[in-house]
Parts: structure tokens; sequence; C-alpha cells
């Protein structure tokens, strides 16, 4: 075969995953497999298409891709949008578990303790300070917990912003809302991680070793970071998307 002919093989079934990808994309948008529906399994929908499983599943990965669909590993596919459901992604200074997440947070456990500073935490707070406090969050829906996020703070800043430790809402408040309400601007860094779980330590945020790590600074100043944030978000129940503005 010479490479004139294999070009056009690869062409013909690049065209049979678009094709199916066109094809599920408008029995999606007009309703006949609606929002938070699952499609039929592979093999009878890779019949209805008449293609191979494998031509399927490209077409279900690039759909997958364009956030139409969830791919559950051992589960199935499940429809979650036909349109961008988002109207606010990582491009605003809000808390990105909140914006990444795809399930609903109903509760918050914090738990932080006090150490003298490191040349790590000199590092990520790109000063050097005294003490620091590290916060522990864990993220919960219905009880379980779904996200996490390990923080590092100068123990200074809680002092500048007349925040008492001995309130917890207070402390909670602040670094969930009112840092990011208050900051002039953040750093974000996304990047794949598989020790979401690892870092968690109290539970298991999910069954698979597949997270968003989103590492986050924020800054009350123009020079160094007042909070630093490691987000971890399991992969299958999270998105991550920046909506471009002119």
């Amino acid at each position: 075969m010479n490479k004139k002919d294999k070009l056009e093989i690869d062409r013909k079934r690049k065209l049979r995953y678009v094709d199916v990808y066109e094809k599920l994309y408008e029995l999606i948008k007009d309703g006949t497999y609606p929002v938070n529906s699952q499609l039929p399994p592979e093999n009878d929908l890779s019949e209805k298409m008449g293609v191979s499983r494998m031509t399927l599943r490209q077409a279900l990965q690039f759909l997958q891709d364009d956030g139409v669909l969830k791919i559950i590993k051992g589960k199935g596919n499940f429809v979650i949008s036909n349109s961008s459901k988002w109207t606010s992604g990582l491009e605003t200074i809000t808390n990105p578990v909140h914006n990444c997440l795809d399930v609903e947070i109903d509760e918050v456990e914090l738990d932080f303790h006090i150490e003298p500073s490191t040349d790590y935490t000199d590092k990520i707070l790109q000063k050097k300070v005294a003490v620091v406090i590290f916060i522990d969050r864990w993220y919960k829906s219905r009880g379980k917990a779904v996200a996490y996020t390990f923080s590092t703070m100068p123990v200074e800043v809680l002092t500048e912003e007349s925040i008492d430790l001995k309130k917890p809402e207070m402390f909670q408040s602040f670094i969930e809302e009112t840092i990011y309400q208050n900051s002039r601007h953040s750093k974000i860094h996304v990047q794949y991680s598989e020790v979401g779980n690892i870092s968690a330590v109290r539970y298991k945020i999910s069954e698979k070793d597949q997270f968003y790590l989103i590492q986050e600074e924020l800054y009350l100043n123009e020079d160094t970071p007042a909070l630093h944030n490691k987000h971890y978000l399991p992969i299958d129940i999270s998105h991550i998307e920046v909506n471009g503005k002119s």
C-alpha cells in the first residue's frame, strides 16, 4: 500500500467518526437523548449507527471533550449538556471548586494548624514569613467528600484582615468568599494528578486516581500571594472551562 492510499483510508475513517459525532449531537440537541439521560449500550449504539465500536468510541470521546457527554467507565455514557451550561469558569476570581465541580456542594469540612515556615512555604508564598497556617478543606455533596483543597497562608494575613481563628464561620467565610472578593488578581495553573486521594488523607474523594490539580495564588496586593491553594477535583465529576471575552 502506497502513502497516498493510506492517507485516503485514514481520511475515510476520520469522516466516519465525524459523521457519528454529528448524528449523535443532533439526537442530543433534538431531545432524543435529553440532558441527564444515559445513551444506549455501546453495542446497540454502534449497530444503530452502522459503525464499529472503535469508531463509536472516537465520536463519544470527542463529545465528552466538547462538554456534551460524561463517560463513566463501567457505568455508561451520560448526556450532561446540549450547549455550554457554565456561565463562568476560571476567568473569574472565585473559588474554582465551586465553579468547576459538576455536583452541588452542600458542606465544607475545614481543619487547620499553625506551623513555623519552611523553605517550601517561603517558596510558594514568595517571601520569608515567620509562621504559616495550613488549611485542609473537604468539599462534600450529600455527605460524601467530592473534592479537596490544601491551602497555605501567612498568619499575618489574618491579623491584617482582622480574622479571628476562634470564630470558625468567619474564618471559613474569609477563605471561601471574602479573599476572592478582595483579591486584586490571581494566578492559576492546571495540571493532571493521580494523588488526590493520597493528599486528601481523611477521605477518599474519588474511586479513580484521576484528578485536575488547580494550583492557585490569590493576591491582596501586587507583590506576594496572600493564599496558595492546591485544589484536587476528580476528573469524572468536574470540568475546566475559560470563557473568553473581548
